[in-house]
């Protein structure tokens, strides 16, 4: 209904010019009482059309500069909050949940320790459940989630949506689950059919091969992107309806564009913002420039989320901002999505720090244009119903809002 808004200005001339017309022509037939009776219906007409306009026209922008208004002006502070609370759900596009009493994660529970792309991972080495999780949101109104598979024992992928769906079932989220499948393994086809069978399963993710440097790809390496026994399996995704998220370096995504091209009608979703972990001039460019690769493809998309290095600055809002503003850039806000990454990035930053981050770096674009990144672009890209959302908790905090 926007548009017309848009349009409003010019059915206003065309209104004004053909009274004037009007009002001329009589003139020159001499008939003052004609010219009265003209245009009184007309002005009548005019007044309806402009009733109508407006009304139909309350776009994002206009929505906000009335509720500032009404906010500088209202008695009532508590309702007019309320209604700024509409605009600040979020569904939580890429989080982990894990029961370390009773399933098996190799990376979480092999002694020793292991250490990987975050380090020493013991602080997140316990249990971290639906309780947990909701707790780690500091009154922020999450009403939906996406749960991605959590390197889960990789000879028993299956039985990992299984748990995730009897805890959704159970307490109401995870939404929708991200699962586990190797696409190079001969047992592929039996996996995705069994994992399509969940209700709540939109994609899969596994770790393709990767080189440890930019200058060290090998093209058609085995279990790569480009690898031919691995585009087999994942050619299966289609017909089962099944997008892919993909985690791997930047150096590899120009080879994700041309797996992209390839498979037009599979829709892949980019971990954690690309992997930016080479901060400097150079290494920024070189990210800059493989993210824009990737996303001349139009069946990608993108989590900013996952920003947290070891090696970085404590996380902040002056650490990410330049990243998170690029990756909006290069990929439009239709195909962003806002993340926590947690438990892991409780490595880095309490919940309400990040996902608080991500709205003061998103504070130039509008209302609108936020509620797509924080909420309405995961349920479009994962195909999340409104009414698989949770009930949301009143608003603490008007997390939208300039």
């Amino acid at each position: 209904m926007a548009g017309i808004g848009v349009w409003w200005p010019q059915h206003r001339v065309a209104f004004v010019a053909l009274g004037g017309c009007i009002t001329v022509a009589d003139v020159i037939l001499g008939d003052g009482w004609n010219t009265f009776a003209l245009m009184l219906p007309w002005g009548v007409l005019f007044g309806l059309h402009y009733i109508l306009a407006r009304s139909l026209a309350m776009d994002d922008e206009r929505a906000e500069r009335h509720t500032a208004d009404l906010r500088l002006r209202a008695y009532d502070q508590a309702h007019i909050d309320d209604i700024g609370g509409r605009h600040d759900l979020i569904i939580d596009a890429h989080h982990h949940l894990w029961d370390l009493d009773r399933n098996y994660h190799p990376w979480l529970c092999d002694e020793p320790p292991v250490e990987g792309r975050h380090g020493d991972y013991r602080a997140i080495r316990q249990s971290y459940l639906t309780d947990d999780f909701r707790r780690d949101w500091d009154g922020l109104r999450v009403v939906g989630s996406v749960y991605v598979e959590a390197k889960w024992d990789p000879a028993d992928p299956v039985g990992e949506t299984a748990w995730a769906e009897s805890v959704a079932a159970e307490t109401g989220f995870p939404t929708v689950i991200v699962a586990q499948a190797w696409l190079g393994r001969k047992d592929v086809e039996e996996v995705l059919a069994a994992q399509a069978d969940f209700a709540r399963v939109r994609g899969v993710r596994e770790y393709p091969a990767v080189a440890a440097h930019p200058h060290e790809v090998v093209p058609y390496a085995p279990g790569s992107m480009s690898d031919p026994q691995w585009q087999r399996g994942y050619a299966l995704l289609e017909a089962r309806g099944l997008s892919f998220d993909l985690r791997v370096p930047f150096w590899h995504l120009p080879e994700a564009r041309a797996l992209a091209e390839r498979f037009p009608g599979i829709v892949i979703i980019l971990d954690h913002t690309g992997s930016p972990s080479l901060r400097t001039p150079e290494g920024l460019a070189a990210w800059r420039k493989c993210m824009r690769t990737l996303a001349e493809a139009p069946n990608t998309a993108v989590k900013i989320s996952g920003l947290g290095e070891p090696h970085l600055p404590r996380w902040s809002v002056r650490t990410h901002r330049d990243v998170v503003l690029e990756t909006i850039d290069i990929f439009g806000v239709d195909r962003c999505m806002f993340a926590s990454n947690y438990p892991v990035d409780r490595l880095y930053a309490p919940y309400g720090t990040i996902m608080r981050g991500f709205r003061e770096m998103t504070s130039r674009f509008s209302l609108g244009e936020r509620r797509r990144m924080f909420c309405e672009n995961a349920m479009r890209w994962y195909r999340i119903g409104p009414e698989s959302l949770m009930e949301p908790p009143p608003p603490a905090s008007s997390f939208l809002e300039r």
